[in-house]
């Protein structure tokens, strides 16, 4: 094995730890991936990411000095949390994205009952349909009958 500098271990230790950091705050959206110079969220690498800092912590428990863990434990606090949040601004967005759609629906439906309304009905309200008959029988054949009945009824309230 080859000897070492004083030090150097606990230096790349540390280096590890803030790159495997630096990784998953890219991968959380919160700092600029520098291949692509765009901001991206990838959740699911940065739970990798943040679970191998877990596994580090936990295989090298005992073999750390107090600076190594301090700074292991920070990040670790830090990453989660910031992995909780970028989980709820997500389901947050799904929210949003189903009640968007939903509205579109909504919209759609209405949209397509404005344009079967046949002509000649007012807006938002149909014709008076007689008690017990839907809308489809309602022809003019129906309507002709229904003036019949309103004028038979007439002459019947003239003879009482």
């Amino acid at each position: 094995m080859v000897e070492r500098e004083p030090g150097l271990n606990e230096a790349l230790f540390m280096g590890l730890i803030i790159n495997l950091q630096s990784t998953a705050m890219i991968a959380l959206g919160k700092l600029i991936n520098p291949l692509t110079q765009n901001i991206e969220r990838n959740l699911d690498q940065a739970h990798f990411t943040i679970d191998m800092l877990g596994m580090l912590e936990e295989k090298t428990g005992g073999n750390r000095t107090e600076e190594e863990t301090r700074t292991l434990r920070r990040v670790l606090t830090e990453l989660r949390m910031n992995y909780l949040d970028e989980i709820e601004k997500e389901r947050k967005e799904q929210e949003k994205e189903q009640e968007k759609k939903a509205r579109e629906k909504t919209s759609e439906k209405a949209e397509q009952k404005t344009a079967e309304k046949p002509e000649g009905e007012p807006d938002g309200k149909s014709a008076e349909k007689p008690a017990g008959k839907p809308a489809a029988e309602d022809t003019e054949e129906n309507a002709q009958q229904r003036v019949q009945e309103k004028t038979a009824r007439g002459a019947n309230d003239k003879k009482i």
